[in-house]
């Protein structure tokens, strides 16, 4: 039997990322798990209240003005609604961070955007996207920018 109780969600706030959310938040909700959103930034970037990979801790949006306004305001609202969610910013290599927080937080299923707001895309999937999918040891959806969010689970 599949039991599904962490989902892991990287975003990049783009449009792709956005869309993955969506499909987490309702995944979630559906088989009663807790999400954990993180995002990445990378070295150089770092705002002075956020913490590094080597030393996770948890950033609620009210507390964070580097979220955007959208992102927050969902969140919050899932939150109001007995989401079980939390959120990460970390700083490193976006595909070395997501796999270390899969690992060390024991996620059970990834979600995130195909394509994210990195410069060239690939053929079939941005960058971060396919190193994820090839280096994971737990399954991993991949959500498409156009992928309307219609899941069903019994």
């Amino acid at each position: 039997m599949i039991h599904l109780a962490r989902i892991l969600c990287p975003t990049d706030y783009s449009a792709t990322s956005d869309n993955a959310v969506r499909y987490a938040v309702e995944f979630a909700r559906k088989v009663g798990a807790h999400v954990r959103f993180l995002h990445i930034l990378s070295a150089g970037t770092l705002p002075e209240k956020t913490v590094d990979a080597s030393q996770p801790a948890s950033v609620e949006p009210e507390e964070d003005d580097s979220l955007p306004e959208n992102f927050s305001r969902l969140l919050m609202a899932e939150k109001k609604k007995g989401l079980d969610a939390d959120f990460r910013i970390l700083k490193g290599e976006a595909p070395k961070v997501i796999a270390e927080q899969a690992h060390s937080w024991g996620a059970d299923l990834i979600i995130m955007g195909s394509h994210g707001r990195t410069g060239l895309q690939r053929l079939m999937m941005g960058s971060v996207a396919e190193e994820v999918f090839r280096s994971s040891d737990i399954p991993v959806l991949l959500v498409k920018k156009q992928a309307a969010a219609k899941i069903t689970v019994e």
